[in-house]
């Protein structure tokens, strides 16, 4: 039966484009090009590298940090090298990993490639994500961050300095425990600029109004609805706009 379906369906549209004018034909050629073309944007899982710039009398002296989030244990060349050297070409002062760098269904090897590869050059800050949470194995993971010298933030601050220029930086679980949310808000807000790190852009108004110089998060990708080769993430329900793809 499937078989005489698809049978029929064949027939159906070689009845169709028999039926069409050339022009009809040129028009059904350039409809389906364009379908196929927004089809690869908007599977597009590429790195893009936004670059952003902020101004704050907190500080004194140029910072360069690095936003690495939503990796899901994927592979970007051999031992991870597309994705290191394109996080070298930025020249980090320090890296922040907002959560899903691992998986709960692909394996951790290409995590750990990365980790071995980043650590030993930059110095590392990492929150969980939800992937992470769904992965039942969190405190595995975090442990496995903490075995390559990461930063594991569970409602911690630390002061990073560099060149003379210190800032704090911040981080809660994906599930913003209360405790860890408490714990971030009582360091904040003092002269000294503070970055939350959380992979929840959702719950931004836990963050607004806390001291937060600066909140990086992760989860939205490149957004649930795009206009491919035009506008890639343009909306992600429960955030705020702009939405990236996956980036540094």
């Amino acid at each position: 039966m499937p078989k005489r379906l698809a049978e029929k369906k064949q027939a159906a549209i070689v009845r169709w484009w028999s039926g069409l004018s050339p022009k009809g034909k040129r028009i059904a050629c350039i409809c389906a090009g364009w379908l196929l073309t927004a089809a690869v944007i908007a599977l597009d899982t590429g790195i893009t590298v936004p670059v952003y710039k902020i101004f704050s009398g907190k500080v004194q002296s140029p910072m360069k940090i690095v936003l690495l989030t939503d990796f899901h244990s994927s592979s970007y060349g051999k031992n991870q090298q597309v994705l290191i050297d394109t996080i070298d070409r930025q020249n980090p002062d320090v890296i922040l990993m907002a959560g899903d760098i691992a998986e709960n269904v692909r394996p951790h090897k290409h995590t750990e490639e990365l980790l071995e590869k980043l650590t030993y050059r930059y110095r590392c800050y990492y929150v969980t994500g939800n992937h992470e949470e769904w992965s039942g194995e969190c405190d595995a993971i975090k442990e496995m961050f903490r075995s390559y010298g990461v930063n594991v933030m569970e409602g911690d601050s630390e002061i990073f300095e560099t060149s003379g220029q210190a800032i704090r930086i911040s981080g809660a679980d994906n599930s913003l425990p209360f405790m860890q949310l408490s714990a971030c808000y009582k360091n904040a807000g003092d002269g000294i600029f503070t970055v939350f790190m959380s992979h929840r852009p959702d719950l931004v108004d836990l963050y607004s109004g806390r001291g937060f110089d600066l909140v990086v998060c992760g989860h939205a990708h490149g957004g649930q609805v795009r206009i491919p080769g035009i506008l890639n993430g343009l909306y992600a329900p429960g955030t705020v706009p702009p939405i990236r793809r996956r980036a540094l």
